[in-house]
């Protein structure tokens, strides 16, 4: 499953931690970071990057269970993620102020 996904979703570098790597069924010709350690982060800048996105770039690709066969890969885009977190913070009447406990797996498609 993993392998599959790996190769199914286009990922050109895995990002994973170095006690895994014998463990994980890396696709011939994947590229992989280990991140612990693997880069002096202290030499990049401290400030986020400026990057220009439009609605329609993709935010993340999450996987479907595969009950029924092979797991089908979901693309979400920026835009429609965007709306979700704004109205989402809208309904709790949440300000720049608050902060929220992330209580999901990464994993997991809260939406």
């Amino acid at each position: 499953r993993l392998r599959y996904m790996m190769q199914d979703s286009g990922a050109w570098l895995l990002l994973t931690q170095s006690h895994l790597l014998d463990r994980l069924p890396i696709p011939d010709g994947l590229p992989t970071l280990s991140v612990e350690g693997a880069a002096d982060f202290a030499a990049y800048p401290t400030t986020s990057p400026e990057v220009t996105l439009a609605e329609e770039n993709l935010a993340y690709v999450i996987y479907t269970s595969g009950s029924t066969g092979l797991p089908k890969g979901v693309a979400v885009s920026h835009g429609p993620l965007a709306m979700h977190s704004l109205a989402t913070g809208e309904r709790y009447e949440m300000s720049p102020a608050d902060c929220e406990l992330h209580f999901m797996s990464f994993a997991f498609d809260g939406s």
